[in-house]
Order: structure tokens, then C-alpha cells, then sequence
């Protein structure tokens, strides 16, 4: 971490932690990549200076960080592309061994996930390009490695051990790895599924755990959030319709990231929604039937990395993301030509669609 004067500030510097007014309002959240206005705004709040992540800063497995001089920067998009296309390759041959029926060994999976872990852990920047990678495969590979990293990053900003992060990062993996003893018929209908097929695919959950409860090594509490990662706090989930007392919390991480991943992108018979459409809808949702706390904090880490991108309103006009607020992280401050739209105040605008994702 190096503390760095706000006039001092570049355009591309990453923030480490948040910055806040006299008042203990967040003025630009944790983990911002400062552009223009963030410095403007910065000299004008008289903020004298902000603490900046550099480059070789880590957190090692052992959670202790060491200091360097030089900034850190999003890392090159062919590289972040690269490495998540690879990881995403790993995955098919571990689903397709699962549905030949062989059980890939435990360090196989491991050796999958490895990038992501150092990602998770020690790259914020990698993190930050995630949001913009598209799908290089078909939904299910696709969503399977977007729901590990979020998960494991969730993990994370629930302040998890780096035992649990792993555990919660392999359970996204394999969270849908029930689906590969779904009829294809099924799993890839171009439409959505009628009352009986959908009690098939609600098999998968179940199918998913038994698949992978006899792997040599494997964490109890992965199996568990396989198993309940469809399961609701309010009892209305599958494949037990147990209640929140009851889910692992592995379980719960996983029931947001799959979530979020899941409405965020784009299927054959419904458009992908925008990341601050999904985040209302998660905060509606925190009051019955997802995790509350793991909710919150998902939505007040996940927000700050949408900020830089431009946005369409509901009144046509297109602006930026300018700060989001951990009190209503669904509706931000639009920067809109040289005026300021606090949404939480202008209730009758809305993001209508996020524009350069």
C-alpha cells in the first residue's frame, strides 16, 4: 500500500481503500480505478491523500501484504482473456470426464482452478477485466468458472481464510456439474422449460453432490455447496427446501454468485440483464430468500467495479458511473455531460442498460 498526495493522483491508479468525507460518507469506494472526475472531485472535497494499491502488492496465502512503489494497472485484456479461455478449456475436459463417467482426480480440478485462485487472492486488476470477458464456450462452461471466481471472491470479502476462499471458488466450479447427466434435449432447449422439465433439471443439485461426494480429498463443505446451492433461506429453495439455520455457508456464497451470474447473462430465450437491475433485484430478494448479510456484502463490494462505465437512462440521455454507495449500491451517481444525478434521489430515473460491457 503507498499513501500518495491527492495532487499527485494519475488517471489509472487503484484505490485500496475507501475514501471518506469528514461525515464517514464513502466519497469513491475501494478497489476504483481513478479516472478525471474521481481526482477532481478528490481536490475538491480537500481529501490531502488517498492510499493507492501498487503493483506488486499481494496478499499471500498467509493474508500479510508487502509494499512496493510502482502502480498497479488492469492487466493487458489478451492476457486476462487468455487466462480465463484456458481456464474455461480445463473445465470442459473435467465435465466431459464426469459425464463419460470418470471421476477426474481431486488435483486435476485443482490444477484447474489454480489461475483463479492466484486471481482471486492477489489480482484485483484481473478481476476488474472478469466483468468484460464474453463467453468463449457454451452457457454452462461459462457460467460454471463465473460462478467459482465470484464466489471465491465473495469468500474473500467475507474475510473467509484462504481455506474457505479455495472451497467456495471449487464449489462454484462444480456447482452444476449434476447437468451433465441432464438430457441434452433438456440443458439446451432454446426456450423455457415446461413444468416437467423443469423437475428434471431441479435434479441436478442432487445428481451434482453424488457425482462428486467420492472424490478422494474433496471438502465436505464443497459437497455441501453443491448440494443446497439452489436451496433459499426462507425454505423455498430445492432440492430439501431446507431454511438459512441449515445451509452451509459455502452453500450461500454460492446461491448469490449463481444468482447474479445467472441473470447477468445473455440465454437463447432472454437478454441478459444489466449488473444494476440484478443488484436491485438481489436487494429485494436479501429480505426472504437469499442470505442477508452475504447479500450486502456482495452488493457493496461488486458495485465499485462498475464504475468508469457509461450508462443509458431511462430519459435517453447517456452518462458514467461516477461513485455507488454501500447504502443503495443499485442506484449510483450519474455523471451526465458536466450535471450530477444521484439516483437514490432521482427516483424517477433508472439505468436503462449499461453500454460499454
Amino acid at each position: 500500500m503507498t499513501k500518495v498526495d491527492v495532487m499527485q493522483l494519475e488517471v489509472g491508479m487503484e484505490l485500496l481503500e475507501d475514501v471518506y468525507d469528514d461525515h464517514g460518507v464513502v466519497l469513491i469506494g475501494a478497489h476504483s480505478l481513478l479516472n478525471d472526475v474521481h481526482i477532481q472531485y478528490l481536490k475538491r472535497k480537500q481529501i490531502e491523500s488517498v492510499s493507492i494499491r501498487s503493483a506488486d502488492t499481494q496478499t499471500d496465502f498467509e493474508g500479510t501484504s508487502t509494499q512496493t512503489v510502482t502502480y498497479n494497472r488492469l492487466n493487458n485484456p489478451s492476457d486476462v482473456d487468455e487466462k480465463y479461455q484456458r481456464t474455461v478449456h480445463k473445465f470442459k475436459g473435467i465435465y466431459n470426464e464426469f459425464k463419460l463417467g470418470r471421476v477426474p482426480v481431486y488435483e486435476e480440478i485443482q490444477d484447474t482452478l489454480e489461475p483463479m485462485y492466484e486471481a482471486i487472492l492477489n489480482d484485483e486488476s484481473f478481476t476488474r477485466k472478469m466483468w468484460q470477458i464474453h463467453a468463449y464456450d457454451d452457457y454452462t462452461f461459462d457460467h460454471s468458472v463465473r460462478v467459482s471466481m465470484i464466489s471465491g471472491l465473495l469468500a474473500k470479502w467475507c474475510k473467509l481464510e484462504v481455506k474457505g476462499i479455495k472451497d467456495a471458488a471449487l464449489a462454484g466450479l462444480l456447482h452444476d456439474i449434476g447437468k451433465c447427466n441432464i438430457p441434452d434435449n433438456i440443458l439446451n432447449k432454446p426456450s423455457p422449460l415446461n413444468f416437467e422439465e423443469f423437475k428434471v433439471i431441479k435434479t441436478h443439485a442432487t445428481l451434482g453432490y453424488i457425482l462428486i461426494k467420492d472424490i478422494p480429498n474433496i471438502n465436505y463443505d464443497v459437497m455441501l455447496g453443491v448440494l443446497q446451492h439452489h436451496e433459499r433461506v426462507d425454505g423455498t429453495g430445492y432440492p430439501n427446501g431446507i431454511t438459512g439455520n441449515q445451509m452451509s455457508y459455502i452453500a450461500k456464497i454460492v446461491s448469490v454468485a449463481d444468482v447474479y451470474c445467472a441473470m447477468t447473462a445473455d440465454r437463447v430465450y432472454k437478454p441478459a440483464m444489466h449488473p444494476f437491475e440484478v443488484a436491485s433485484f438481489i436487494l429485494e430478494k436479501c429480505y426472504s430468500s437469499l442470505d442477508f448479510s452475504m447479500s450486502k456484502t456482495f452488493l457493496s463490494n461488486i458495485s465499485h467495479f462498475y464504475i468508469g462505465h457509461r450508462v443509458r437512462l431511462n430519459n435517453g440521455q447517456e452518462g458514467e458511473v461516477i461513485m455507488t454507495y454501500k447504502d443503495d449500491p443499485a442506484r449510483p451517481l450519474i455523471k451526465v455531460g458536466e450535471s450530477f444525478f444521484d439516483l437514490r434521489r432521482h427516483i424517477e430515473l433508472e439505468i436503462e442498460n449499461m453500454l460499454d460491457l
